[in-house]
């Protein structure tokens, strides 16, 4: 309450400064900042890829992040990334999002903040909402596909993505920023910054909101962030403080739209539906998350160079539920009161299920470049980190007063993680033409946690995994414009929470390894750029749903012994002239298991039934995906520049399960995008910078995720009953949530530096 009322009282003081100006709308865009210098710090960058480095990779600096960036999150600002498909369970990008790159899902995406692990410790998961307007804050971000050169963490499986937060601004700026759009999404923030004081010492900060109501019913979203930092630089050493903090509310829209209302309803959101007449108003997403980082370093002599790092997360809120007719056994009580000693056995209840975690820890890097004529660069590194979970849930409400006391803690688990692990990266030149690098990581992994033992008993268990991560690659180059680059990986990566909490030791599911191939050529001119990569992804146990039930009766990841992603991915730029760019990218692909077996349930008589697959697609991947992006620019002088931008994305289809089945996909789409960049410059300020764009520009109807459920009954027909269900024949059913994105929409946006 606190913090919101400091949030509230900065912001109305913005918005008068605002308005002083006589200015409607505004967005911040880093392209507008001075030309920012590198922070010594961070220079050593385990995590980041260099230009020359053989592992495929995208960078966004902070210029080009600003071109596009409004109050969309992160998935949304990455859209143009080779085999990336972006979704946003709201349907227009602001609350919950997500991402998939080569088809791996965002548990399988590892992701950084100045080279420290952002991924949650136990689902695996990134959760963009808790860190609303973090793009305002990057200097670069980039993304590797594949294996890349991920240091801390979990193994990247689809891909790596680093956001840098470590640049120093020189000079001082004041900048105050708005923006509108439809579905009343609104985003304000003002960003202040000192410059370099004496040239060793510069602080920063940046407070914002963002409020949408969502294209999905009720899927509205209130974000609230701040970031503050603090740096100090001299010839030696330097040091630099973060402190990020967001709190989000978003109301439930995770359950998708049923399958029956997909083509007259679009915008159902059955969430908090379960109370009788209008829908529970507080059905929400409640949380909040603090990041406070530290990195310093000192440069010695000899060319040898230490950095340390220090992170602490503190993450906790809830998710609230009104559920109907609840059962009392299932929350340890004997029955629901009603009055003098009668009781029932259900009730309609309202539950709060809450999550309180600390993740703390360090990083180290010591690097030394050696002055011979191989240039070889030693760096050695590691990390270790501590998580501490618990999970517990609330009732905080009954219809018929329950036997326990208020805010009645029906279940209350904890949970330990402790991560940590030492790596050696040697870069070389043999000769003027030729890069070589080895990477060569150990990672330990060890778990507490609650779980069922083979009594069907909750009892602490633990789970202690030891990876071994080698990594090779090269490029040679042929001529100035011309580079070809190899590269091999072999990544693991642990289970997640739920694979070892809804099983026993017995049943429990082994960690999934990969080998990564990449090959590439890559080519450079004056007024164009071409790439083209070859890459296979072989895994071994990769965790997939396929239907089972395991020992203690809950639905579980299993591993499949073998299974590939194997593709092409093309990128190319052409500057036609001084006013006309192109650029674009595709990316076709095979993702396949060789054997897959679906257990079925059999709802008649409580049994599964067993299908044998062969050669059949992995869930969520798509064969094709492609992107062109056309720039005109229209007005180019000392005081205007106008940039015109059409975009179009084509994603192939996509299956919802591993069978290749063709009842339940996700349809082919394509969907275009316009955009107008113009800068006004020396009027108010240094630049009014304004952002309108047009999504979905011919409103395209398209689904961008899902889920399903597949199950036999001779007895039962719920078609008419339950939406979610369609049939396939047979007696064969399923069950299906869609998560439609929303057709045309625009954002409208002005940035004022001062």
């Amino acid at each position: 309450m606190v913090y919101n009322q400091i949030f509230r009282f900065s912001f109305q003081r913005s918005c008068i400064l605002f308005a002083a100006l006589h200015l409607s709308f505004s967005l911040y865009s880093q392209q507008i900042l001075p030309d920012t210098i590198a922070l010594k710090t961070v220079v050593i960058q385990s995590t980041r890829a260099s230009d020359n480095h053989p592992a495929p990779h995208s960078n966004f600096s902070a210029e080009k992040i600003g071109q596009s960036y409004q109050a969309q999150d992160i998935p949304m600002l990455l859209s143009s990334v080779p085999s990336l498909v972006e979704n946003s369970d709201a349907g227009a990008g602001v609350g919950y999002t997500g991402l998939r790159i080569r088809g791996s899902d965002p548990t399988r995406v590892n992701v950084t903040i100045n080279g420290v692990p952002f991924n949650d410790a136990e689902s695996q998961g990134v959760f963009w909402v808790n860190m609303p307007d973090i793009a305002a804050s990057a200097a670069e971000i980039q993304v590797q596909r594949g294996v890349g050169t991920s240091s801390n963490g979990a193994g990247a499986f689809g891909a790596t993505v680093n956001i840098d937060l470590s640049k120093v601004v020189p000079d001082p700026f004041a900048i105050v920023s708005n923006t509108f759009g439809s579905f009343a999404t609104r985003k304000h923030s003002a960003y202040l910054g000192t410059g370099l004081i004496g040239g060793k010492m510069a602080f920063t900060g940046r407070i914002s909101t963002i409020q949408s109501d969502g294209y999905i019913d009720r899927a509205n979203s209130d974000l609230n962030s701040f970031h503050l930092t603090g740096a100090y630089i001299d010839d030696k050493q330097s040091f630099q403080a973060h402190i990020l903090s967001g709190h989000e509310r978003t109301y439930q829209a995770w359950y998708g739209l049923p399958a029956q209302y997909l083509d007259t309803l679009r915008t159902y959101n059955p969430a908090g539906t379960e109370r009788a007449g209008d829908p529970y108003p507080d059905e929400v997403d409640d949380y909040t998350q603090r990041h406070f980082l530290a990195h310093y370093k000192y440069e010695f002599k000899n060319a040898w160079s230490l950095q340390l790092n220090g992170h602490y997360t503190r993450g906790f809120g809830f998710y609230e539920q009104y559920k109907a007719a609840e059962s009392a056994d299932d929350y340890g009580l004997s029955g629901w009161a009603l009055s003098g000693d009668s009781s029932i056995e259900v009730s309609d209840l309202v539950r709060r299920r809450w999550l309180d975690n600390h993740f703390y820890g360090g990083t180290f890097a010591l690097q030394w470049e050696l002055k011979s004529a191989w240039k070889p660069v030693f760096l050695l590194g590691g990390a270790i980190s501590q998580y501490e979970g618990r999970h517990f849930g609330e009732l905080i409400w009954a219809q018929n007063a329950p036997a326990a006391p208020k805010d009645f803690v029906y279940y209350d688990n904890n949970a330990t993680k402790s991560d940590a692990n030492v790596f050696l990266k040697w870069e070389s030149r043999p000769t003027v033409r030729l890069n070589t690098f080895i990477d060569l990581q150990m990672r330990r992994v060890a778990y507490q946690f609650l779980g069922f033992n083979n009594d069907l008993e909750n009892v602490s268990q633990n789970a202690d995994l030891l990876f071994f991560n080698p990594k090779i690659g090269a490029t040679y180059s042929f001529s100035n414009k011309w580079i070809l680059a190899g590269f091999a990986g072999i990544a693991h990566r642990e289970p997640n929470r739920d694979d070892y909490t809804q099983s026993s030791p017995n049943s429990r599911p082994r960690a999934e390894r990969m080998l990564d191939l990449e090959a590439s050529l890559r080519g450079t001119g004056k007024y164009w750029s071409v790439s083209t990569n070859l890459y296979f992804m072989g895994y071994r146990d990769q965790l997939v749903l396929d239907g089972r039930l395991n020992d203690v009766g809950a639905y579980i990841r299993t591993n499949v012994p073998e299974s590939y992603r194997a593709g092409l991915e093309l990128e190319a730029s052409l500057q036609i002239g001084r006013f006309f760019a192109l650029n674009g990218n595709a990316a076709f692909s095979r993702n396949k298991v060789k054997n897959f077996i679906e257990y079925r349930d059999n709802w008649d008589e409580s049994t599964q039934e067993r299908i044998e697959y062969r050669n059949t697609n992995l869930a969520f991947s798509p064969d094709a995906t492609a992107r062109l992006e056309a720039s005109w620019a229209v007005l180019q002088q000392t005081r205007h520049d106008l940039s015109v931008s059409l975009s179009g994305k084509y994603v192939g289809k996509q299956f919802l399960d591993n069978t290749s089945n063709e009842n339940t996909i996700l349809p082919k789409y394509f969907f275009s995008d316009l955009r107008l960049n113009y800068d006004l410059k020396n009027v108010v300020g240094d630049r009014i910078s304004l952002i309108l764009s047009v999504n979905n520009l011919f409103n395209k109807k398209y689904v961008a995720n899902g889920w399903t459920y597949r199950y036999v009954s001779a007895g039962y027909n719920p078609v008419s009953d339950d939406p979610y269900t369609r049939a396939e024949g047979n007696d064969v059913y399923h069950q299906a949530g869609f998560f439609p994105q929303a057709g045309r929409y625009w954002m409208g946006t002005v940035v004022v530096k001062l």
